[in-house]
């Protein structure tokens, strides 16, 4: 017949091991913890960055919007001051005509 073996483990060896098992899982969770935080507070600094550089160009950008209007005309402003000009020379030329005609009829 087969003989059959039994393995005896006392009750504070069971405790030991459980224990261990306890403290190598609690500092597993410790480490991976640690990593999520330090990995956490990297893309906070990050973020922290990228939101500088997004005030920074905010502000380059305003600053843009308002020295605009100073170098460049728009194109319906150009359009209205050369509507305005031609009207002025049109008078002027049509002034012009008429002193003409009467000094012609003078002579």
């Amino acid at each position: 017949m087969q003989e059959k073996t039994f393995i005896s483990i006392e009750f504070w060896q069971i405790v030991g091991f459980l224990l261990s098992f306890l403290g190598v899982c609690f500092t597993f969770g410790k480490m991976l913890l640690s990593q999520f935080k330090s990995q956490l507070e990297e893309k906070n600094k990050q973020i922290e960055k990228l939101t500088e550089k997004i005030e920074l160009l905010a502000h380059k950008q305003a600053n843009y919007d308002a020295t605009l209007p100073l170098n460049y005309v728009r194109r319906e402003d150009y359009i209205r001051n050369q509507t305005v000009i031609e009207a002025k020379l049109d008078s002027v030329q049509e002034t012009l005509t008429n002193l003409y005609k009467i000094e012609s009829t003078k002579r």
